[in-house]
């Protein structure tokens, strides 16, 4: 009994780490619905009572879902309405990381694509003159900055479009609309 509470419990933390807790959640009804079925149907010899006793644990699992779809739902307007005040909000700090971020991909995308072979050229020339070997320019892996790149256009276009649509505080040196 404890290793099949201690597997659902670990569902729910591994979906929670993984992809969110609604996942994991409903992974594990099936096992929990099976056991508690058979557990009626082993239990309850009378025929009458094990169908009410049937009815009434498929009420309680209909229950269960509907429980965790509105717990579910509740978290995700929690997050909605954190990132609501971030979007809002004058603090610099949580207000420029966006930018910040897309100033060192551009920086990176600069390195890799101008600069570094730049770089590799003038050492290679520089070794031919002083006839030594002089190790080429490092090479950033351009994939993981892809990945951030895409992410952060992503979300730059969602701004542009807050900008043409004219939503208060989108546009820059305009204030925020007094809370």
């Amino acid at each position: 009994m404890a290793s099949g509470a201690g597997n659902f419990i670990g569902s729910i933390i591994g979906g929670a780490v993984t992809g969110g807790i609604g996942p994991a959640i409903s992974a594990a009804m099936p096992s929990i619905a099976d056991t508690a079925k058979i557990l009626v149907d082993r239990l309850v010899p009378d025929p009458n009572a094990k169908a009410e006793a049937q009815a009434q644990v498929e009420q309680a699992l209909a229950a269960r879902e509907v429980a965790v779809i509105n717990a579910t739902m509740e978290v995700a307007k929690a997050q909605t309405q954190v990132n609501l005040a971030e979007a809002t909000g004058n603090d610099r700090f949580s207000a420029r990381w966006r930018p910040s971020v897309g100033w060192i991909c551009a920086a990176g995308f600069g390195y890799q694509f101008v600069l570094a072979p730049i770089l590799t050229w003038a050492t290679n020339l520089a070794g031919v003159m002083i006839g030594a070997a002089i190790p080429p320019a490092p090479v950033l892996k351009v994939e993981d900055l892809m990945v951030v790149l895409t992410g952060i256009l992503g979300l730059g276009i969602q701004r542009t479009v807050e900008r043409v649509q004219g939503v208060p505080g989108a546009l820059p040196g305009v204030a925020q609309p007094a809370k």
